[in-house]
């Protein structure tokens, strides 16, 4: 091999850093457009304990409303359909309702660092979120993270209002802010305490 063939190679070894700085190709992002591994940026880790929902509190009452609602839907959907299996649905539907209302929240462990989001058991990837947003929702703060996959629901995270400074001064460095209130159907399902 000539002279040139070696120098051809070795110059190849390298590509361009916006900071002037030359990196080899196994420090740098794929060929697929996959990002580089992001350096340790030695944030604290946040670790906390909270509910995973607000829980309200559901008397006889409330039950009976419910019965009484999903019964009344079901036979306008029956009256006005005259389909059997759509009327089951929706009877199954009010019923999983009040299942689910009748569940109590578990206490679960969050934390977040330069990792990502952990809620539990799941962790989640900074990659995986558009941004993040705080929401009052009266006497306690969520934040909400925005998934990038259009369908795909919001990751809500309680906390104590001592952590929040800590969390969002993490998360800030990854996602960025976006202020957001609640959506007519959140409104709704605190309204009914549900």
């Amino acid at each position: 091999m000539d002279d040139e063939a070696k120098d051809s190679k070795t110059d190849a070894n390298w590509t361009y850093s916006a900071g002037g700085a030359t990196e080899s190709p196994e420090h740098a992002g794929d060929d697929l457009g996959n990002a580089p591994q992001q350096q340790s940026t030695n944030l604290p880790s946040v670790q906390w304990s909270a509910s995973e929902y607000v829980e309200h509190e559901k008397d006889s009452r409330w039950y009976l409303a419910l019965i009484g609602g999903g019964l009344a839907l079901t036979a306008l959907v029956f009256l006005i359909t005259r389909d059997i299996l759509a009327t089951v649905v929706v009877f199954l539907a009010i019923i999983s309702v009040a299942v689910f209302a009748g569940r109590k929240p578990e206490t679960k462990q969050y934390s977040v660092d330069e990792n990502g989001v952990k809620a539990g058991d799941k962790t989640f990837s900074y990659a995986q979120f558009r941004s993040f947003s705080v929401v009052e929702e009266g006497a306690i703060d969520s934040i909400w993270l925005k998934p990038l996959k259009r369908f795909a629901p919001a990751v809500i995270i309680y906390f104590s209002p001592e952590d929040e400074e800590k969390i969002i001064e993490v998360l800030s460095n990854f996602l960025p802010h976006e202020d957001r209130e609640l959506d007519p159907i959140d409104k709704f399902s605190k309204r009914v305490r549900f």
